[in-house]
């Protein structure tokens, strides 16, 4: 990698240096957000998901990780803790999100504003029709590779305008998702797969494209696929802060011990408020602004 280069995270399991996260404050426990951004569950306990959180910040760190923290964050925007979601950055930098959900909808400037105080330009801002939630829609399958989701939160226009964007540096390869439980669920492509090594994913086949796995196959990933029951856990949104040295929520033992069996070194996080009921994890945590490539 060069010492030169400050941005750039064309991979998924590429030792992390930076990135940028969002401590849950006031927005994630606002009554009247809550309720409105679609959030069913139990109210969360504010201080307990901040622990949450700290914890996860706590193993960026360890592992060496610079983290920056976006703050200021208007009250409004409850999701703002699943940072991933609003943009992706590339190695000529970052391309903002227009999300797919409306409640989210500013939470994008917010994110803007912390990557340009960081030196980061805006290579591109996607633009109405187009919505795109960043992170947790696209997969580096490698450097010049990019996967994307067709969901209710990504849309062909968005597509398009990355296409455009991109192409022919970076083959951008759409991908169909069914609509499991309807507009009011996320359902990303990175909820189906997390890839951890350039021949290592787990993934939950029952809702993964054909066309993906088949991909996967051919490049010769091996795929661990989770159990329903892990699923609801949120078993398959794992971070990989370097090849094979993973964080995942806790209450997956039989993931985490395939992953072992091949190599992996895991860290465990609590995920009661910060995870399972929002079909989150720590990669919906995690801007990636720097990651070394091989």
């Amino acid at each position: 990698m060069s010492t030169e280069r400050k941005y750039g995270a064309q991979s998924m399991y590429g030792t992390l240096k930076k990135a940028v996260i969002h401590r849950p404050g006031p927005e994630f426990s606002d009554h009247d957000n809550y309720r409105k951004f679609g959030f069913t569950g139990p109210f969360p306990v504010l201080e307990e998901a901040q622990h949450e959180h700290d914890v996860f910040a706590s193993y960026l760190k360890e592992w060496g990780v610079e983290v920056e923290y976006a703050e200021d964050c208007p009250l409004e925007f409850t999701g703002l803790t699943y940072i991933t979601d609003n943009g992706i950055i590339t190695d000529k930098g970052a391309i903002i999100s227009r999300p797919g959900k409306p409640q989210r909808i500013g939470e994008e400037a917010v994110v803007a504003k912390k990557l340009l105080s960081m030196d980061i330009p805006i290579r591109y801002s996607v633009s109405a029709p187009g919505t795109v939630e960043g992170g947790g829609e696209t997969i580096w399958l490698d450097h010049d590779t990019l996967l994307i989701g067709n969901t209710y939160r990504t849309n062909d226009a968005a597509y398009e305008q990355l296409k455009k964007l991109l192409e022919p540096e970076i083959k951008v390869i759409q991908f169909q998702l069914p609509s499991y439980l309807g507009p009011g669920t996320v359902l990303h492509l990175g909820s189906v797969c997390s890839l951890l090594d350039k021949d290592l994913a787990v993934v939950y086949s029952k809702l993964m494209p054909i066309a993906m796995y088949r991909l996967l196959e051919e490049r010769g990933i091996e795929m661990i696929d989770i159990t329903d029951e892990e699923f609801s856990h949120s078993a398959s949104n794992i971070l990989a802060v370097a090849p094979r040295k993973l964080i995942m929520l806790d209450g997956n033992p039989r993931v985490k011990e395939e992953l072992e069996k091949r190599g992996c070194e895991v860290k465990v996080m609590p995920g009661n408020w910060t995870g399972y009921d929002r079909h989150a994890g720590p990669t919906c945590m995690t801007m990636s602004v720097l990651r070394e490539y091989e």
